[in-house]
């Protein structure tokens, strides 16, 4: 048998790809394979092909909330705020004695305000006119409602 590109030049093997015969000049041998010249540039091509979509790897993402929300107030808890007209009559009425602090959960300052009588009466002055403007504020640091 002759090879199909060297009629004058008997058969060495067949190509793996295409599968007709050539000459040992036609064929280039690749792990143990025979490939024509014609085809050996598709033979790469498939390799990388296939290289390229089994490098990189499938991802899956399956994001699922798992959390269970108990909160009742529009997602935020409820929280007890201290009533401003309350903290303004405590502070009024009974200021010199620090209620108005004991009734925001501030022990340490309203004990302060009970030994100092109010700091002499400023301190109270000061905190009566904070609890009216809206800027006192509870332990917590939340504004009284």
């Amino acid at each position: 048998m002759k090879c199909i590109n060297h009629p004058e030049r008997d058969v060495a093997g067949a190509c793996v790809y295409c599968g007709k015969l050539f000459c040992s000049e036609c064929l280039i041998p690749v792990n143990g394979k025979m490939y024509c010249k014609d085809d050996i540039g598709n033979v790469v091509n498939e390799a990388k092909d296939q290289a390229a979509s089994t490098a990189t790897p499938s991802i899956n993402i399956n994001n699922v909330n798992t959390n269970q929300n108990t909160n009742y107030n529009g997602g935020m808890a409820a929280y007890p705020y201290k009533k401003k007209i309350t903290a303004a009559l405590l502070c009024f009425f009974l200021g010199g004695f620090g209620v108005h602090r004991f009734y925001v959960g501030k022990y340490g300052t309203g004990i302060l305000w009970l030994l100092t009588l109010g700091f002499g009466g400023i301190g109270v002055l000061i905190d009566f006119i904070a609890i009216l403007l809206g800027g006192f504020r509870d332990k917590a640091n939340m504004p009284l409602k």
